[in-house]
């Protein structure tokens, strides 16, 4: 049965139950069912069916969930694309898969204008929609249509589409559902264009559970997200492990919004888990809470999980992989695919049900990671992660490392070669290497060494930064940059990241010049900076900027953590950006001082 058909089924058992929570709208499975079907048929009228491609770019919004709904109605395959990226990769996105049309909103055709493709904004459609019948399409479905496309991204610097068959999707969902007691209120926190995204829908959607959208904002604001938590008493989240921490930080400051928490599963995802202090802390302070490790590229969606319980004293610091699901297998090979012992390190190949059918449009690229399975069945095909691994005694995999230089940021899969080769393409760039340096805080953060084209002077870090961000999503875009005069090789030729050096100071282009802190309260903001920023108080001017500083929306989030703690003033994300220095930061912190006490009551006395 294909997910649809799950979904169908769901919403006909109770169709009054709610399905979909957004601020003040709920949603029945009734209503998200039939006018899912109703947009099907229209999307059917413009070509949509097997075999096609539709997009989708659209906020996190109930129309969002029936478009997707809609797509997956007609037997076709939906191409999720998060909004926040920049217009020219969504563009190239959509022209890789060969979509048939996108579904957008009025907010973000300014992005496609032009598009060879029709473009089509969802409240124009209203009128039109509520024309077709709430009654099911007719379709053609079967367990290795294309349901999904991904894109992730791609060494050569174009990112890779790769297309989820309704058997790989299905085979995860289904998993989810059955290891539930009933529905449960699930968060949708990951973006739509990740593959976690679709344990959160449709392990909601499948399983009669209530889904409760969180608003852009809130995905920048941990303090934010615990009161939707809280009020919508969510019980089951997926997080990367980078905002897990902040979560839990978050949480264990605000002592009432942790003990009206009613969590029954934490889900971390996207990256290797390490347990820190103040996630050990905030676990245990959830009775009867379960943290679950998943793994799994995309290419072959979630493939293994390891369940934490028990004893929070016994859980390694950093958990396995765990074993694989239902309907997948894993081999720790070497370099001739041959098994390893068990206990010996190797890379590992993953096989199953959750293989997907590759890269769209790319054959050469997935014959080389897609191969034979030579320990399976005739005709079956396994997928290279280029994780490295070993096979515990327990069966448990267990990460040890990668075999190149990918890595992850923010539970996003990045190949370093895009990145540079989107800053070599700038005209006074002439080479480039962009290297993962692990914070203390265990994330991973990107550095981008620069050399200038002879005669030529590199802009300023904002310039650089906004010209990558024009064609990189915003965790792709490096948190530090270095000029060198020429980067070091290695006797082969190659660049020797290893020789590269760290990231310590601030790229100052002569238009900033170095500032000190000139009162106490911006002392203590240039010192919480510090600690976030893992700099040296004494390097950082009260006009640095904080992107340039090697700021991100993570670390933004730990600033205002702490400058809650230290003047007890409550500060959204934005302010961070808003005031991007030392200076305009201090003053945002006091205007909000003095609007607290404006606001207060007069005293009797």
């Amino acid at each position: 049965m294909d997910i649809i058909e799950r979904f169908e089924e769901r919403a006909s058992l109770d169709p009054d139950a709610t399905a979909l929570v957004a601020a003040q709208e709920r949603m029945t499975y009734r209503e998200l069912d039939s006018r899912a079907d109703r947009l099907a048929h229209l999307l059917q009228r413009r070509g949509a069916g097997p075999e096609t491609v539709v997009g989708l770019c659209m906020d996190r919004r109930p129309e969002a969930f029936v478009a997707m709904l809609a797509v997956l109605k007609t037997g076709g395959a939906v191409l999720p694309m998060d909004p926040g990226h920049p217009a020219q990769r969504l563009r190239d996105n959509l022209a890789a898969c060969g979509a048939l049309l996108l579904l957008t909103e009025a907010a973000h055709t300014d992005a496609f204008q032009g598009l060879d493709i029709p473009v089509l904004p969802c409240e124009e459609l209203a009128d039109t929609v509520a024309e077709y019948p709430a009654t099911r399409p007719a379709r053609f479905l079967h367990e290795a249509a294309l349901r999904h496309v991904l894109f992730t991204s791609g060494s050569t610097g174009r990112p890779k589409g790769i297309g989820l068959p309704s058997a790989s999707v299905r085979n995860v969902a289904e998993w989810a559902v059955h290891r539930l007691d009933g529905p449960q209120v699930f968060l949708q926190f990951t973006s739509l264009g990740f593959d976690v995204s679709l344990q959160e829908i449709f392990g909601a959607l499948l399983s009669g559970g209530s889904l409760v959208l969180v608003r852009e904002e809130h995905r920048q604001d941990p303090a934010a997200l615990l009161d939707l938590m809280v009020r919508e008493r969510v019980e089951r989240i997926y997080l990367s492990p980078a905002f897990l921490r902040q979560l839990a930080r978050a949480a264990l400051q605000d002592k009432a919004r942790l003990s009206a928490l009613v969590l029954t599963e934490i889900v971390s995802a996207g990256e290797p888990l390490r347990l820190t202090p103040e996630v050990r802390e905030f676990i245990g302070a959830l009775p009867g809470t379960v943290l679950e490790n998943q793994y799994g590229p995309s290419e072959t969606h979630q493939a293994t999980a390891c369940t934490l319980t028990g004893g929070l004293e016994r859980w390694p610091d950093t958990p396995p992989l765990g074993r694989p699901l239902p309907g997948v297998r894993g081999h720790v090979l070497d370099g001739r695919l041959a098994p390893v012992a068990d206990g010996q390190p190797g890379e590992l190949y993953l096989t199953g049900v959750g293989v997907s059918r590759g890269y769209l449009g790319r054959p050469e690229l997935t014959a080389s990671r897609f191969l034979p399975d030579p320990h399976g069945a005739p005709g079956g095909r396994m997928y290279r992660t280029g994780d490295v691994v070993r096979r515990s005694s327990t069966g448990e995999f267990e990460f040890v490392g990668r075999s190149d230089g990918q890595v992850k940021i923010r539970g996003h899969r990045v190949e370093p070669g895009e990145v540079d080769a989107v800053f070599t393409s700038h005209p006074r760039i002439r080479e480039a290497a962009t290297v993962a340096h692990r914070a203390g805080d265990g994330t991973w953060e990107l550095t981008a060494y620069l050399v200038p084209r002879p005669g030529a002077v590199l802009p300023a870090a904002a310039e650089l930064r906004a010209f990558a961000g024009q064609r990189l999503p915003d965790y792709m875009v490096p948190g530090a940059l270095m000029a060198l005069e020429e980067l070091p090789l290695n006797k082969n030729g190659k660049v020797d990241r290893a020789a590269l050096p760290r990231p310590d100071g601030v790229w100052r282009d002569g238009s900033t010049a170095y500032i000190p802190a000139r009162n106490p309260q911006q002392v203590l903001i240039r010192d919480i900076w510090a600690q976030a920023l893992e700099r040296d108080p004494g390097h950082i001017g009260i006009d640095d900027a904080f992107l340039d500083l090697g700021g991100n929306s993570l670390r933004a989030m730990q600033v205002l953590a702490r400058v809650r703690q230290v003047f007890d003033v409550d500060l959204p994300v934005r302010v961070l950006f808003d005031s991007p220095t030392v200076r305009r930061l201090a003053r945002a912190v006091e205007e909000a001082i003095i609007a607290d006490l404006s606001a207060a009551p007069a005293s009797d006395s």
